[in-house]
């Protein structure tokens, strides 16, 4: 198992292999290095793992000379922990501050609450506040609207009464109107009988020509049938014209 933060062509981590200085290593063949492939990431490991080139690529197998000093000197440890992850470190927060922020929130939701109920409180009273005052508006328009319709029934009522005593006073004013204009035609025929009388004193001669009593009495008659005959006409035209 590799260490942590290091490669696999790192020296120390190679087999110990004696190498001297007398000839050259021998030669090997190229390295056959293969095309990279695009790993998956994880959330929150795509660059912890950017240290290890092993996961991305296929390193060919070369060998390596040690030194002579390699062997007397101690080997290197890398970095047991990420500079990310120890830079993190100096980002916690303390207990203190953890039960600080909780009881922010605790009091903040205590507000919320205490809030939320003063509303729901002051939303019922005034849905009570409403409710009466619909339900009294309410028996008020009932009562109202009784009141107008028995006011209504009585009015209707006295209408009806009115109607039926315009209808017989039509009745009797048009009997009337009939009688006027029947007792207007009636009077012609005194009428004629009198202008008759007149008409014959006319034919009297000489000293018979006397205005005396019958015939001032004859004249006076005939104004009185026109003047009745003629009050009785408009009369019955008045009453046509009161009955359209």
């Amino acid at each position: 198992m590799e260490f942590l933060g290091t490669s696999q062509t790192a020296s120390y981590c190679g087999p110990k292999k004696a190498c001297g200085f007398s000839a050259l290593p021998p030669a090997v063949p190229a390295p056959v290095i293969q095309e990279c492939y695009q790993p998956y990431y994880l959330p929150g490991y795509r660059y912890l793992n950017s240290w290890r080139p092993s996961l991305f690529y296929k390193i060919a197998n070369a060998q390596t000379c040690m030194d002579e000093g390699a062997t007397s000197r101690s080997p290197l440890r890398p970095p047991t922990i990420l500079p990310a992850l120890r830079s993190a470190l100096f980002c916690r927060y303390t207990p203190h501050d953890w039960d600080r922020s909780n009881e922010l929130q605790m009091r903040g939701a205590e507000a919320s609450r205490l809030w939320a109920s003063r509303l729901t409180g002051d939303s019922m009273r005034l849905m009570q506040d409403k409710d009466q005052l619909t339900r009294q508006m309410q028996e008020g328009t009932s009562r109202n609207l009784g009141q107008r319709l028995s006011d209504i029934g009585f009015w209707k009522s006295e209408l009806g009464y009115e109607l039926e005593r315009l209808l017989k006073e039509n009745h009797s004013l048009d009997t009337v109107k009939r009688r006027l204009e029947c007792a207007a035609e009636e009077l012609d025929c005194p009428l004629q009988v009198a202008l008759e009388c007149l008409y014959h004193r006319e034919k009297r001669i000489g000293i018979d020509l006397v205005h005396d009593n019958v015939e001032k009495n004859l004249i006076r008659e005939v104004d009185l049938l026109k003047c009745c005959q003629e009050q009785m006409r408009k009369l019955a035209q008045r009453i046509d014209i009161q009955m359209r």
